[in-house]
């Protein structure tokens, strides 16, 4: 486009304009413009929950889970998000949701994407719920995940134990069963 040339000779000869705009950005600070193409790729986010009701404040959540370091983890999550937003004209809020094996695995950069991480995405570590001992029925079960082996079979009998009512024994059941066979492959239930 004319313009997209035009903002290339206006950025590239008045390079403090850029800190009038953006605060925070010192006047004599220096950019390589450019405009790249971006290549396009299949993205598929491991779940997108979508609120049912007419509230339109009511957030879109892209959830993902992530077990194994990535150094691409960040981006491609973020890649996911916003081409998802502009494909399907998503006009309310979003949130994300992270769940994590470790604080220690390395899933890329953070930097480019602190501003989101600090306001819009939720990040559970599992590592940290393996110390604790008084977790909702919803937090034990997703501890099952990350217990040790050794520790799970009772830890399991005990969130069936705790549940109220057949119905709900029923749910927690099915969850825990599929837990255990993911954590246990060679188990026979």
């Amino acid at each position: 486009m004319k313009t997209d040339k035009l903002f290339y000779r206006i950025f590239l000869n008045q390079p403090g304009l850029l800190a009038e705009l953006l605060p925070g950005i010192p006047p004599d600070c220096q950019f390589d413009y450019s405009a790249p193409v971006i290549k396009e790729q299949e993205f598929r986010h491991d779940g997108i929950l979508t609120p049912l009701g007419k509230d339109p404040n009511l957030p879109l959540v892209f959830l993902e889970a992530q077990m194994q370091p990535d150094t691409d983890f960040y981006g491609r999550y973020f890649a996911e998000t916003y081409l998802y937003l502009k494909q399907y004209k998503i006009i309310r809020p979003w949130r994300g949701l992270l769940i994590l094996k470790s604080r220690g695995h390395d899933l890329g950069s953070e930097i480019p994407y602190q501003f989101q991480l600090d306001n819009q995405v939720q990040r559970l570590y599992l590592q940290d719920l393996l110390h604790q001992n008084c977790l909702s029925p919803n937090l034990a079960l997703l501890q099952l995940i990350i217990l040790p082996k050794t520790k799970t079979i009772q830890a399991a009998q005990n969130l069936l134990e705790s549940s109220k009512g057949q119905p709900e024994f029923r749910q927690k059941l099915d969850l825990v069963e599929a837990i255990l066979v993911n954590k246990f492959p060679n188990l026979s239930l």
